[in-house]
């Protein structure tokens, strides 16, 4: 009876703790930069984050992003960045009033290093 002692303690111990394992559920949303080609520019997600945070929306995570779409090569025109956030599901349609998107629409949309 003894060696099941120590197993229980822990088991007791994480339930008193909150053991749920599950996280909330989340979503990936994204906005264009607003860069364009041969002059960049921008916005970095760290400062668009603050758009999402001042609206009372979580941040989870943020990482820069290409869209996966074709664009000419034109200077002046826009190239494709995009910042990604990863926010709680329950709060996605705040962040799609506030003119952000469901990363989900942009299947060939990749994460890239943030410049």
């Amino acid at each position: 009876m003894r060696r099941y002692l120590l197993p229980s303690l822990v088991l007791s111990a994480l339930a008193a703790c909150g053991g749920d394992t599950n996280p909330p559920a989340s979503t990936m949303v994204f906005k264009s930069r607003g860069s364009v080609q041969c002059t960049g520019g921008g916005t970095p997600p760290a400062a668009m984050s603050l758009e999402l945070t001042n609206a009372g929306i979580a941040v989870l995570t943020f990482t820069c992003g290409l869209d996966g779409l074709a664009h000419p090569a034109v200077c002046g025109t826009p190239d494709g960045a995009i910042n990604i956030f990863e926010i709680p599901e329950s709060q996605a349609s705040n962040a799609l009033a506030l003119s952000f998107f469901l990363l989900s629409t942009l299947p060939m949309a990749s994460e890239v290093p943030c410049p």
